[in-house]
């Protein structure tokens, strides 16, 4: 006999009653289950695990999914600011006002977890509600972790509007962070050359590589900010300036909430010029 626990488990902590019948188990399995508190049951149609995300029972009791932004952040994608919970719902839908999120009325596809819409419909939910750079951060994160390929981009394109198509070109699978990709968006947008991820002098790797000369750093400071990291970093950084280099490191702050600052700093650097490499003599 199947383990409806474990089934439940399976789902991401949430499926319907028809898909554990499918599973074979019956309705006195599933009440039994109820009764002995292995699961709860949510609406007439869904059993949740007791110790399931609080935002799975919310979208399933308010007759939806979890949608949009709330959704991506259960695949592991980059949402620059979470927002309220986001609770997708099909317009045919005949339920009322939610008191908790924000209803996304549209039509959707549902994940293999059945709380939750598919990867694509969250980043279309998704980048139609936040400004461009932070939709391809999003996009980026998704193709980075290898969630979607050329063939999702052609159909997520194919659901967002058509002023939405020139983005396409932005993305950057290589982009390990969404603060990188904040930040690669607008330097190229200034005619800069970027490139991601470059190996960098004295060991590592740089999230960006600006003219050629220029290395960028986008972080969360924290990680950096251990000592031996930080030990690290600085003799990288002399390897950079050695070789006739000079680096830049910016916080989430800096990307995310002071953005024309940043850029008008590496602005300042590139005015600058390329130094010139001194040689021992």
């Amino acid at each position: 006999m199947r383990d409806l626990r474990l089934d439940l488990l399976a789902a991401g902590g949430a499926t319907t009653r028809t898909a554990l019948r499918a599973l074979g188990h019956s309705h006195r399995a599933m009440r039994a289950a109820v009764d002995a508190g292995v699961a709860d049951a949510v609406t007439r149609s869904w059993l949740v695990l007791p110790d399931a995300m609080p935002t799975i029972r919310t979208a399933l009791a308010a007759g939806g999914a979890v949608g949009g932004a709330s959704a991506l952040a259960t695949y592991g994608v980059w949402v620059t600011e979470a927002p309220p919970l986001q609770i997708a719902t099909t317009p045919t839908t005949g339920v009322a006002a939610a008191t908790v999120g924000t209803r996304l009325w549209v039509r959707f596809e549902r994940d293999a977890q059945p709380w939750r819409v598919s990867i694509i419909d969250a980043l279309a939910q998704h980048a139609v509600r936040v400004e461009r750079e932070h939709a391809i951060a999003s996009i980026d994160s998704a193709l980075h972790q290898g969630l979607i390929d050329d063939g999702d981009l052609d159909r997520l394109f194919g659901m967002l509007p058509q002023r939405c198509g020139p983005w396409r070109r932005r993305l950057d699978a290589a982009a390990e962070s969404g603060l990188e990709s904040l930040l690669r968006v607008p330097c190229r947008d200034r005619g800069w050359t970027v490139e991601s991820q470059v190996p960098a002098p004295g060991g590592g790797r740089s999230d960006l590589l600006i003219d050629g000369w220029l290395y960028v750093e986008a972080d969360g400071a924290q990680w950096h900010d251990e000592p031996k990291q930080a030990a690290k970093d600085r003799r990288r950084n002399a390897s950079i300036t050695a070789a006739g280099g000079r680096w830049l490191r910016f916080g989430y702050a800096d990307v995310v909430h002071q953005p024309t600052r940043t850029l008008d700093t590496i602005a300042l650097v590139l005015a600058q010029g390329r130094p010139v490499r001194r040689l021992a003599g």
